[in-house]
This record gives structure tokens, sequence and C-alpha cells, in this order.
């Protein structure tokens, strides 16, 4: 892997594939917004993303800052994804990727 410069953030992303079981998607969507302080709450969480097919089968994108990947706070991710386990058909495994690009859609080459 390629280091930075010095000054440059280094970032990670926590990034976990879910699938909900049929007919569960207003409540998740419910719980996941009642949830948004918990969910926000863990140090180092700097963006959360959720994407979601109609079937059901998504994506959490969370970026991090890289000091804050502990146990710790994958107890507390565990913890939030044990709360919606009767709505999941399985509970899922996050995976953790250092993030070597971050553009914006805004910072094209001209």
């Amino acid at each position: 892997m390629q280091k930075r410069q010095q000054g440059e953030m280094i970032m990670h992303a926590r990034i976990t594939r879910y699938k909900m079981k049929p007919g569960s998607l207003d409540a998740a969507r419910k719980l996941q917004d009642s949830l948004r302080a918990e969910i926000l709450g863990p140090p180092g969480m700097r963006h959360f993303y959720n994407a979601m097919a109609e079937d059901g089968s998504g994506y959490i994108v969370a970026l991090i800052e890289p000091e804050e990947v502990t146990p710790e706070n994958a107890g507390r991710v565990g913890a939030i994804w044990a709360k919606f386990s009767d709505m999941l058909e399985g509970i899922p495994a996050p995976e953790t990727f250092e993030v070597i690009a971050d553009w914006g859609g805004r910072q094209r080459d001209r």
C-alpha cells in the first residue's frame, strides 16, 4: 500500500452487505431512523450511507477514522445489528477497508 503524504487524512470504510426478510422494509426504515444518534454516535464516524434495493438486499458504507477501528466499536456495531435481527435473513459481517480514493462529483478534472 502506498504511503500517504504528510498531513493527508487516512480513512477507512466499513462495508456491510445485508438482506432484509420480505415484508420488513418499512419496519427496518423506521427502526433505522429511531437509531440515528446511536448509529452516528461512535467516535470517528464521519459518514453513513445505506443503499437498499426493492428486494431488501443492500449495503451499509460507513466512513470512519482508522484509529476508531477498535473491538469496542465493533461491539457497538454488532449491538446495533442485533436490534434488526428479526428483520434480517442473517446477521451481516462488516468488512473494513482503507479508503484509497475519496472524490466528490464536483471535483472533476477540466
